[in-house]
């Protein structure tokens, strides 16, 4: 077994990288959906905050593995993709850069929200990073909320494009390339 990636195949660490990633953005998502059903069902600020304070810390340990993800993407050569249509291969691309663009846009606002409030942001209160404000910015505080809530509901249609795509490689193609990003692999 490999760590590394070759033109053939994913290695352990690209795999590894690959599915944190998917379940940290898939957690995070009901994170911030609980953060609304607080708010939505009165619950006492004190609670919305330490949920909010929650939902920061597990983003900020994701961070960590994106940024990782990323290096590792960018250092280590990339299997050949499979031949398919070019418009499905332009559909592929757009929907690998627009996981990264939605990942980007709330890295961005999500501290930008917790520092217009003004406060810190607490990571599992061992790491506390300060605002770089000193007083509320309302138009920043709910414009980035409306942002990141926005930029998290256009994970979904790419997570049913991405889903859909593995499905058709593994049923239609059968061209070994779910395997590649699988524990299970073809000899």
């Amino acid at each position: 077994m490999q760590l590394k990636n070759t033109k053939e195949k994913f290695g352990w660490i690209a795999i590894g990288l690959h599915w944190i990633a998917a379940v940290g953005v898939i957690w995070l998502y009901f994170l911030g959906e609980n953060i609304e059903h607080a708010k939505e069902d009165g619950l006492p600020r004190e609670e919305v905050i330490g949920i909010i304070e929650y939902h920061v810390s597990i983003a900020m340990v994701f961070i960590v593995f994106l940024a990782a993800r990323v290096v590792w993407h960018i250092v280590q050569p990339q299997p050949t993709k499979p031949r398919q249509h070019p418009a499905l291969a332009i559909l592929a691309y757009v929907v690998q850069w627009g996981f990264l663009a939605m990942i980007a846009i709330q890295i961005i606002t999500g501290p930008l929200i917790v520092w217009s409030a003004p406060r810190p942001l607490l990571v599992f209160d061992i790491i506390s990073i300060p605002s770089p404000f000193l007083e509320r910015i309302d138009w920043l505080h709910e414009g980035g909320e409306t942002v990141h809530k926005l930029a998290s509901n256009l994970f979904w249609p790419l997570i049913a494009l991405h889903v859909g795509a593995a499905l058709k490689h593994l049923v239609l193609d059968r061209d070994g390339s779910v395997q590649r990003m699988l524990w299970v692999r073809n000899k």
